[in-house]
């Protein structure tokens, strides 16, 4: 069986309700199924509030479990929270890729807080990191998932994350995530030949 490994934050986590979940899982394994590639499973490997300094120092993990495709999705926390700069954050994020295959990884952006239910995230701060996290990608050469653009283009992008906390994925959200992520498997598949 081919591995995916999700290794990052609450995000990869599958957050739902306070709780960690297989919602994510489910819709990526549902997509890429539905795409006529079956035969995948998932290493999950998302933290709960954790860092790009925290998923760094954990690289270990993530490398022998051997992925056919890794997910990366850090930098929410290091922008809500404050933990690293955004020079800090570039710097992680590189050293995380770069632990890796270049052709399998998808790199993730941060993505959208609703601020009415968390007054001290901050969209502009959010977009920094994205935007820091496609230009490390671009650096090294590993395909980038704007989760921010992705969000923000959509008229009413509330309706992607949950009301209970204003930071994690929709039910809506997670299956646009999970689509997100099988499409760029797929692609990286059919360049394979």
């Amino acid at each position: 069986m081919k591995k995916i490994v999700l290794f990052g934050d609450s995000l990869l986590a599958g957050v739902m309700n306070g709780e960690t979940s297989d919602i994510l899982d489910k819709h990526i394994i549902n997509e890429l199924t539905g795409m006529d590639f079956p035969g995948y499973g998932l290493v999950k490997l998302g933290k709960r509030g954790e860092s790009s300094s925290e998923g760094l120092a954990r690289i270990d993990d993530a490398v022998e479990a051997e992925g056919d495709f890794v997910v990366i999705s850090f930098g929410t926390n290091d922008s809500l929270k404050q933990k690293n700069t955004l020079e800090d954050f570039g710097e992680n994020i590189r050293e995380i890729i770069e632990s890796f295959d270049a052709s399998k990884v998808i790199l993730l952006t941060t993505g959208y807080i609703n601020t009415e239910i968390i007054p001290s995230g901050d969209n502009e701060r959010q977009q920094l990191y994205a935007e820091k996290a496609k230009q490390i990608a671009d650096e090294v050469g590993v395909n980038v998932i704007d989760l921010y653009h992705h969000m923000t283009v959509y008229p009413k992008p509330n309706e992607f994350v949950q009301k209970a906390d204003g930071i994690h994925p929709s039910e809506e959200g997670y299956h646009f995530l999970g689509a997100l992520i099988a499409r760029d498997i797929k692609e990286k598949l059919l360049a394979e030949g």
